[in-house]
C-alpha cells in the first residue's frame, strides 16, 4: 500500500480546492489514500501562500454551493423527510456561517450604548426640573 502524499503538489492543492469550491468537506477529500491527510492541506497551507490563498477563496465558494445544496435539500423534502431535511438544512446553515459569516452569519446591529456620566445626567435633570417649575 502507498503511503499518504506528504509533498506538495500543485496538482492535488488544485484538486483540493475544486472540490472544496464544489461543496465537498475537506474530511471527505482527505479520505482516500491517495489524498494527503488533512493535517498535511493544513500544513501546506501555513508553508504556501499561494495555497493558502486559494484555499480561502475555495471555502469562500464552498459556502454558497453548500448554500444551493440546502436550497436543494428544501426543494426535495416532502411530508416524510422535512424532519430529517430541516437537520441537514441547519447543519448547512450552521456551517456557512462560520466558513463565510459577512455573507451567510446573523447581522449583528450595532452597538448604540449612550455613554453619559452620572454627574452629567444630574445636572442636566436639576435643569429639567428648574424648567417645569419655572412653567
Amino acid at each position: 500500500m502507498a503511503a499518504r502524499p506528504t509533498q506538495f503538489s500543485e496538482a492535488l492543492a488544485a484538486e483540493i480546492c475544486r472540490r472544496l469550491a464544489d461543496g465537498e468537506l475537506l474530511c471527505d477529500i482527505c479520505r482516500p489514500a491517495r489524498m494527503p491527510s488533512r493535517d498535511t492541506v493544513r500544513r501546506w497551507q501555513s508553508e504556501h501562500g499561494p495555497f493558502r490563498d486559494r484555499y480561502a477563496i475555495a471555502r469562500d465558494q464552498q459556502a454558497d454551493a453548500l448554500a444551493e445544496e440546502a436550497i436543494q435539500i428544501a426543494r426535495n423534502a416532502d411530508a416524510d423527510s422535512v424532519a430529517v431535511c430541516r437537520l441537514q438544512i441547519d447543519t448547512i446553515k450552521w456551517l456557512i456561517a462560520k466558513i463565510a459569516p459577512r455573507r451567510y452569519g446573523d447581522k449583528l446591529l450595532p452597538d448604540a450604548t449612550v455613554k453619559v456620566s452620572i454627574g452629567e445626567a444630574i445636572e442636566k435633570g436639576r435643569e429639567r426640573v428648574a424648567r417645569l417649575r419655572a412653567g
